[in-house]
Protein backbone atom coordinates (compact mmCIF):
# COMPACT_ATOMS: atom_id res chain seq x y z
CA UNK A 1 0.00 0.00 0.00
CA UNK A 2 1.36 3.41 -0.97
CA UNK A 3 0.62 6.67 0.82
CA UNK A 4 1.44 10.20 -0.19
CA UNK A 5 2.13 13.17 2.11
CA UNK A 6 2.12 16.75 0.83
CA UNK A 7 1.99 20.10 2.56
CA UNK A 8 -1.09 21.01 0.51
CA UNK A 9 -3.12 18.33 2.28
CA UNK A 10 -3.16 20.40 5.47
CA UNK A 11 -4.67 23.91 5.69
CA UNK A 12 -2.20 24.75 8.46
CA UNK A 13 0.79 23.87 6.28
CA UNK A 14 -0.75 25.82 3.38
CA UNK A 15 -1.11 28.85 5.64
CA UNK A 16 2.48 28.36 6.82
CA UNK A 17 3.79 28.27 3.24
CA UNK A 18 1.67 31.20 2.03
CA UNK A 19 2.55 33.32 5.07
CA UNK A 20 6.24 32.79 4.44
CA UNK A 21 5.84 33.53 0.72
CA UNK A 22 3.91 36.74 1.38
CA UNK A 23 6.40 37.90 4.00
CA UNK A 24 9.28 37.14 1.63
CA UNK A 25 7.67 39.07 -1.21
CA UNK A 26 6.88 42.14 0.86
CA UNK A 27 10.28 42.08 2.56
CA UNK A 28 11.97 41.89 -0.83
CA UNK A 29 9.94 44.89 -2.03
CA UNK A 30 10.91 46.90 1.06
CA UNK A 31 14.56 45.93 0.55
CA UNK A 32 14.44 47.29 -3.01
CA UNK A 33 12.75 50.45 -1.75
CA UNK A 34 15.37 50.85 0.95
CA UNK A 35 18.19 50.28 -1.53
CA UNK A 36 16.95 52.71 -4.18
CA UNK A 37 15.55 55.42 -1.89
CA UNK A 38 18.11 55.41 0.91
CA UNK A 39 18.92 59.10 0.40
CA UNK A 40 15.32 60.11 1.17
CA UNK A 41 14.85 58.14 4.38
CA UNK A 42 13.33 60.06 7.26
CA UNK A 43 12.12 59.06 10.70
CA UNK A 44 8.57 58.83 9.33
CA UNK A 45 9.62 56.37 6.66
CA UNK A 46 11.46 54.33 9.29
CA UNK A 47 8.23 54.29 11.29
CA UNK A 48 6.46 52.77 8.28
CA UNK A 49 9.28 50.23 7.99
CA UNK A 50 8.71 49.46 11.67
CA UNK A 51 5.01 48.81 11.03
CA UNK A 52 5.87 46.73 7.96
CA UNK A 53 8.41 44.64 9.85
CA UNK A 54 5.99 44.17 12.74
CA UNK A 55 3.23 42.95 10.39
CA UNK A 56 5.59 40.60 8.53
CA UNK A 57 6.92 39.19 11.79
CA UNK A 58 3.37 38.65 13.04
CA UNK A 59 2.36 36.94 9.81
CA UNK A 60 5.36 34.59 9.81
CA UNK A 61 4.93 33.88 13.52
CA UNK A 62 1.25 32.98 13.10
CA UNK A 63 2.03 30.68 10.17
CA UNK A 64 4.85 29.15 12.18
CA UNK A 65 2.56 28.52 15.14
CA UNK A 66 0.01 26.77 12.93
CA UNK A 67 2.66 24.65 11.23
CA UNK A 68 4.36 23.77 14.50
CA UNK A 69 1.13 22.52 16.07
CA UNK A 70 0.32 20.27 13.13
CA UNK A 71 3.94 19.10 13.01
CA UNK A 72 3.79 18.13 16.68
CA UNK A 73 0.59 16.18 16.10
CA UNK A 74 2.20 14.45 13.11
CA UNK A 75 5.28 13.58 15.16
CA UNK A 76 3.63 12.56 18.45
CA UNK A 77 -0.03 11.97 17.64
CA UNK A 78 -2.76 12.79 20.13
CA UNK A 79 -4.04 9.98 22.30
CA UNK A 80 -7.01 11.97 23.59
CA UNK A 81 -8.52 12.41 20.14
CA UNK A 82 -7.27 9.19 18.59
CA UNK A 83 -4.95 10.88 16.07
CA UNK A 84 -2.06 8.60 15.27
CA UNK A 85 1.47 9.79 14.67
CA UNK A 86 2.51 9.65 11.03
CA UNK A 87 6.20 10.56 11.13
CA UNK A 88 7.15 6.91 11.55
CA UNK A 89 5.60 6.28 8.09
CA UNK A 90 6.57 9.55 6.37
CA UNK A 91 10.07 10.23 7.70
CA UNK A 92 11.25 12.19 4.66
CA UNK A 93 8.19 14.47 4.78
CA UNK A 94 8.59 15.07 8.52
CA UNK A 95 12.29 15.82 8.10
CA UNK A 96 11.48 18.47 5.47
CA UNK A 97 8.81 19.97 7.71
CA UNK A 98 11.27 20.11 10.61
CA UNK A 99 13.89 21.90 8.51
CA UNK A 100 11.35 24.40 7.18
CA UNK A 101 10.09 25.11 10.69
CA UNK A 102 13.63 25.65 11.97
CA UNK A 103 14.41 28.05 9.13
CA UNK A 104 11.19 29.93 9.81
CA UNK A 105 12.15 30.33 13.47
CA UNK A 106 15.41 31.89 12.24
CA UNK A 107 13.36 34.17 9.97
CA UNK A 108 11.19 35.28 12.91
CA UNK A 109 14.31 36.17 14.91
CA UNK A 110 15.68 38.14 11.93
CA UNK A 111 12.37 39.96 11.54
CA UNK A 112 12.37 40.71 15.27
CA UNK A 113 15.83 42.27 14.96
CA UNK A 114 14.65 44.31 11.96
CA UNK A 115 11.59 45.45 13.91
CA UNK A 116 13.71 46.60 16.84
CA UNK A 117 16.13 48.39 14.50
CA UNK A 118 13.26 50.13 12.68
CA UNK A 119 11.72 51.15 16.00
CA UNK A 120 15.03 52.64 17.10
CA UNK A 121 15.41 54.63 13.87
CA UNK A 122 11.81 55.86 14.00
CA UNK A 123 12.12 57.25 17.54
CA UNK A 124 13.27 60.54 16.11
CA UNK A 125 9.77 61.49 14.87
Amino acid sequence: MSFDARYSYSPAFKFFAYANAIAFGFSLMSLFFLFFARHALTATIYFFFFLHDLMMMSLVLSGLAAGTVIGMVARDGNGHTGWLKICDRFEKFCDKVTVSMALSYVAVVCLLVLTVMSAGKSRQI
